[in-house]
């Protein structure tokens, strides 16, 4: 057991700006240059374990990424397609304030068409059929985050 000045010492340099949650292994190598006592390995561990930010982000505390899942590709140019916005820009001569973004995922050749935040789910069906329908055709296809344009 660490007694009263030994964890204070622990405490003074885990909690050292300059320390960044070192872990006890570190923390151990580090304060073993300077400072020697019986069971201080074991003193540090039990201090690290009680630190809620490290346990927080220590890797087996943390969900699982899961496994990489295998995006179909497809078999033709423009038939499956993604689409964001870039929104938040100052307003342009025309008034555009975004850039609407499509991508054809096999090629990665891109639109970037100007529009207005206040545009309607019509307003840019209508810029769809007229910009890139009109090239492309009907993809198979669409990958979009579901955004509130789109959910009008």
């Amino acid at each position: 057991m660490v007694d009263g000045l030994q964890w204070r010492i622990i405490e003074e340099a885990y909690s050292s700006r300059y320390s960044i949650h070192p872990g006890s292994t570190k923390m151990y190598r580090d304060l073993r240059e300077v400072y020697c006592w019986n069971s201080m390995k074991k003193g540090i561990a039990e201090f690290v374990v009680k630190c809620p930010n490290c346990q927080q982000v220590k890797v087996e505390h943390q969900r699982p990424g899961g496994l990489a899942q295998n995006k179909e590709l497809p078999e033709w140019k423009w038939e499956m397609i993604n689409m964001d916005f870039i929104t938040g820009l100052l307003r342009s001569r025309r008034q555009h304030d975004s850039i609407w973004v499509i991508v054809d995922i096999m090629t990665k050749s891109t639109h970037f068409l100007p529009v207005k935040t206040t545009h309607s789910a019509e307003d840019y069906a209508k810029l769809y059929l007229q910009e890139v329908v009109r090239l492309h055709g009907v993809p198979v296809y669409i990958i979009s985050d579901i955004g509130a344009q789109f959910t009008a």
